[in-house]
């Protein structure tokens, strides 16, 4: 009886330090956040631009034949908005309104 309590034990323990690196991984969301480097105006001018392109709604969408074209097309005017004038307008504005206070201005539920 003994023998058999002693392998399990083994066992056990094995199985544990085995283990151990899986249950590591699957708490790597339970890391410390880090500070980001985008300011909150930023963040909040980013998800406009975002939403303006076409890029939400196509990453909302499940219907994988349409996807791959909208989705070109959604990225290109992602690109072309975020290196224009008017993402640093919005940035400025959001900044502004941060400054006054009104720093949920741009965040709404989906």
């Amino acid at each position: 009886m003994t023998t058999t309590k002693t392998l399990i034990a083994t066992a056990l323990i094995a199985l544990s330090a085995a283990a151990s690196p899986v249950f590591a991984q699957s708490y790597s969301h339970l890391d410390p956040i880090t500070q980001s480097q985008k300011s909150r105006a930023e963040v909040l001018a980013d998800l406009q631009i975002y939403r303006e392109s076409g890029l939400a709604a196509v990453d909302r969408t499940e219907d994988f034949a349409l996807n791959a074209t909208q989705r070109t097309q959604a990225e290109a005017r992602y690109a072309a908005l975020k290196s224009s004038p008017k993402y640093a307008e919005l940035v400025q504005r959001f900044a502004a309104k941060e400054g006054k206070g009104a720093v949920t201005e741009g965040v709404s539920a989906r």
